[in-house]
């Protein structure tokens, strides 16, 4: 896991302090209760918004369990408390090997850029390279949404519909950049309906609730 929980890397710069606990490792500990866990299928659609894990909050992390015992953890990273160290913030993706010994891939992170050191490990809906993973094989896509104030959204769907989900979730967060720099109420007002849509897992509705006023100017 690198840099993503102390006990698989103990400092990420010599010198300073070292990183926070990942969900698995709290988990372990005690530290995250089960109210404090969301369960979501494979297959199925559910949107999430994570406190950020270093802070606590009412929901931490979703657990995605698959049929060969394996499962996925997802978490919201962000530079607070101890984990003003990591070297990048966002939705983490954790595989879970249950049955690998310890030290022998019990963990691993589902790097966003691939980079064996983990520095941009993080998924985010702005960046083009990095705003999804997708399990083809158990018909998983992940992707990162907008924040509404500290906790930060995932979708978990199919990849299927990831595209229009991408789309709609852009767009949303298009508009609320554009709505924090404005503060227009009939905006905000196309904001809500946009998100409701969206987690109703109405995607193509929501992204043309989203750009309607846009392409109307």
């Amino acid at each position: 896991m690198g840099p993503w929980d102390i006990m698989s890397q103990h400092f990420v710069k010599r010198g300073e302090p070292p990183p926070g606990l990942s969900s698995f490792t709290k988990i372990r500990l005690g530290w995250i209760k089960a109210h404090q866990a969301q369960i979501a299928k494979p297959g199925e659609t559910s949107c999430v918004f994570l406190s950020p894990l270093s802070k606590g909050g009412e929901l931490l992390v979703v657990k995605i369990p698959l049929d060969d015992g394996t499962y996925y953890l997802i978490e919201n990273r962000q530079p607070i408390g101890f984990d003003k160290m990591l070297p990048d913030s966002g939705i983490l993706v954790l595989k879970v090997h249950p049955e690998a010994d310890e030290g022998y891939g019990t963990v691993e992170v589902k790097s966003a850029s691939g980079s064996r050191d983990f520095a941009n490990a993080t998924y985010k809906l702005d960046m083009n390279n990095r705003n999804i993973f997708i399990d083809r094989r158990n018909k998983i896509a992940i992707i990162p949404l907008w924040k509404e104030k500290d906790n930060l959204g995932v979708l978990i769907t199919t990849p299927n519909h990831s595209e229009a989900a991408i789309k709609a979730a852009r767009a949303i967060q298009e508009l609320i950049d554009q709505n924090l720099r404005t503060s227009d109420n009939e905006e905000e007002t196309v904001i809500l309906e946009a998100i409701t849509a969206f987690k109703s897992k109405n995607f193509e509705k929501s992204y043309a609730i989203a750009t309607r006023r846009h392409e109307g100017r």
